[in-house]
């Protein structure tokens, strides 16, 4: 798998910590992610040199959307500003050669049903989809917390069939502690092919574009999001499972830890040959 950063602002810096760490994957931020509006967007000298340092590079990148997006909230302010936010996400990676923004979905809270809250969430993800500039695609990830929805392959299965957007708009990235913190056992030499299986059992296997390669700190099942360095959670060798699993070797990763956590991490998958760069 290309494993590559997760990378703070500002993106000036991005370029040389990539050549630094022999990697061309990253993942950063566009905005202050616990906040709605345009706090802490890049000015245009920081896109700028984000642009030019990579430029003839083979680099793949991917922002992570607000941690507010609620596209089910019960409260139209909420779900109007969680599109806005997308929104203005996608438009700014696309300026800076962005391949993707992920995000997740949302929350049940509030609804006197979780079939009432997905409905609600496919209706806005779908006026999403429709505003959307050209380039980027938005990635779906899956969640492991309360009543946050996207837990299970089969629910982000139906949010995918349900939106009914093209591929090239619409994908899925799969978090690996998320999925074994909410129940799906990844800690086996199996688990990659466990994995495929089940997503193309739910026929959205072709649809995952990136992984976040992250171990888990608790077991499975646990439901707390606690990343951990791969090799040294509960996850364990099935993250090598996953990572040369051949429907899943191609894609781009991202250990989404500490720079400092991630060179352990980086040097855990190349030990086990599960770095593809």
């Amino acid at each position: 798998m290309r494993v590559g950063l997760s990378i703070d602002p500002p993106l000036a810096t991005i370029p040389a910590l990539l050549s630094e760490e022999g990697v061309d994957v990253y993942q950063t931020v566009l905005r202050d992610p616990g906040r709605f509006g345009n706090y802490g967007v890049p000015e245009p000298a920081d896109r700028t040199a984000l642009m030019e340092g990579l430029r003839g590079r083979r680099v793949w990148g991917v922002a992570h959307g607000s941690l507010l997006i609620n596209l089910a909230s019960p409260e139209g302010r909420i779900r109007n500003s969680s599109v806005s936010s997308l929104l203005a996400d996608l438009k700014v990676a696309a300026e800076v050669g962005l391949d993707a923004v992920c995000f997740h979905v949302g929350y049940t809270k509030g609804h006197p049903s979780a079939e009432a809250a997905l409905t609600l969430a496919t209706r806005k993800l779908g006026e999403l989809i429709a505003r959307m500039p050209a380039g980027p695609r938005l990635l779906l990830e899956n969640s492991c917390e309360g009543s946050e929805m996207g837990q299970t392959i089969p629910e982000l299965a139906r949010l995918v069939r349900d939106v009914g957007a093209p591929p090239d708009r619409f994908g899925l990235l799969i978090d690996t502690c998320h999925l074994h913190a909410a129940g799906f056992d990844l800690s086996a030499d199996t688990a990659g092919q466990r994995l495929a299986d089940a997503l193309s059992d739910e026929g959205v296997l072709e649809r995952v574009v990136a992984f976040h390669l992250n171990d888990c700190q608790l077991p499975c099942g646990a439901h707390r999001d606690r990343h951990a360095t791969p090799g040294a959670g509960t996850i364990g060798m099935g993250v090598i499972s996953v990572a040369t699993h051949a429907a899943f070797a191609p894609l781009p990763g991202v250990l989404e830890l500490s720079i400092e956590d991630a060179r352990q991490g980086l040097a855990f998958l190349r030990q086990h040959g599960a770095m593809n760069v």
